[in-house]
């Protein structure tokens, strides 16, 4: 069910982006898109109407994040879908959203967790899916640039951002399950680049499981086309120590 709902969103990602690259409003046109930065209340759409029909009721009941940018608001409010679809609708100016991201999930209550939601099982779709024009290459461009954010996070402070073992299980799953499908599909040095990268980025993330040999980290490298994203990596508590 999982996967289904993430094939779905991504489709819908789609979607949204063809439409804005052919020159359609999206926030006017449909309720899939939100507006990207205006002033708005964070309250769901019923709550608005509760507050819009009720003037008696005090004004400190609205939460004081309507003037945030898109990308914070969502980020606070740790809504995934929210802002893969906010991400989604921006991936063109990616210089942009590298500037506002990363500052952003230091809103989220716990961005690893948050970060983790938001890359979701893509990873366990074969490279078929992602063939020329694919649809579902943005969605993972997407994952990527989420990842790549969150190791560009501003520091947290003097001790490590704190990632709950639940939260390191789970992203360790993940890479062993990126390996695995990689290894069948001819090996970690024959992977799609933005395959090799998604799971340098998983790793340098969360930590790099027992299991991936010296060799496994070479082949990623070298696939990877890693000098694009060296600056991230370097910021690795993982990755970084292991790699002179």
């Amino acid at each position: 069910f999982d996967d289904l709902r993430k094939h779905i969103e991504s489709i819908e990602n789609a979607i949204d982006s063809e439409l804005k690259s052919n020159g359609v409003d999206i926030a006017a046109s449909s309720n899939l898109h939100q507006p990207l930065s205006p002033p708005r209340n964070n309250a769901s759409a019923e709550t608005t109407v509760t507050v819009s029909q009720s003037p008696q009721e005090p004004a400190e009941t609205v939460p004081e994040t309507s003037n945030k940018p898109e990308g914070e608001r969502l980020c606070e409010l740790m809504c995934s879908k929210g802002l893969r679809r906010y991400i989604c609708g921006n991936i063109s100016h990616r210089a942009k959203l590298m500037e506002e991201i990363p500052a952003a999930l230091k809103l989220a209550k716990e961005p690893a967790k948050f970060v983790l939601e938001c890359i979701g099982k893509f990873y366990l779709q074969g490279r078929k899916a992602y063939s020329k024009d694919s649809p579902m290459i943005s969605a993972r461009q997407v994952s990527l640039l989420i990842l790549e954010s969150f190791l560009l996070m501003p520091d947290p402070g003097k001790g490590k951002l704190k990632i709950e073992s639940s939260v390191k299980d789970e992203a360790e799953m993940a890479a062993v399950a990126w390996k695995k499908r990689l290894m069948g599909e001819g090996g970690l040095a024959a992977a799609e680049q933005i395959d090799a990268r998604g799971l340098l980025l998983l790793i340098a993330c969360y930590g790099v499981p027992s299991d991936f040999r010296s060799m496994d980290l070479l082949d990623l490298i070298r696939t990877s086309g890693s000098n694009e994203i060296v600056g991230a990596l370097r910021r690795s508590p993982f990755l970084a120590p292991m790699i002179s």
